[in-house]
């Protein structure tokens, strides 16, 4: 019934097809896993993982740990986004932290958090962050070129 397998009919150009859509009025609320990309247009809370494109619309709200392949927000965003590509566009509000290798925020949007660019597949390690990592010696500006 969700499944989109017209020609030309996937999200962003890209061969997942837009199989999952949490509609303006509903709410969700627990653990959802969709092979695929998803699309919230109302609430949702708690953790999600898709294999495709997440977009959350202007309608859409979401308190939760979000990983998928490329995230679009133009809604509000409370949590933790992981994803090799995260755009917020120009109506999102976003606090939280980022983990992606491509960052982009519109014009208009609005992002009160952290952004980390390095190993954002990786599992947030609990004695790791930025205390835990040794430091290069700084002997002036030769310790910053290769």
């Amino acid at each position: 019934m969700l499944s989109n397998k017209k020609k030309g009919a996937s999200t962003g150009g890209s061969s997942q097809a837009l199989n999952t859509i949490i509609g303006r009025g509903s709410c969700f609320e627990g653990k959802l896993t969709v092979d695929n990309s998803v699309r919230i247009d109302g609430v949702f809370k708690g953790e999600l993982a898709c294999t495709g494109e997440l977009t959350i619309s202007q309608s859409g709200e979401a308190d939760a740990t979000l990983q998928c392949k490329d995230a679009y927000i133009d809604g509000v965003v409370s949590g933790t986004v992981r994803a090799d590509k995260v755009r917020l566009d120009t109506q999102s509000r976003f606090t939280g932290k980022v983990y992606t290798d491509s960052f982009t925020v519109s014009e208009g949007a609005i992002f009160h958090g952290s952004c980390s660019m390095e190993n954002h597949k990786k599992s947030e390690s609990p004695q790791g962050g930025e205390a835990a990592k040794p430091h290069p010696p700084k002997s002036g500006p030769q310790a910053q070129k290769k």
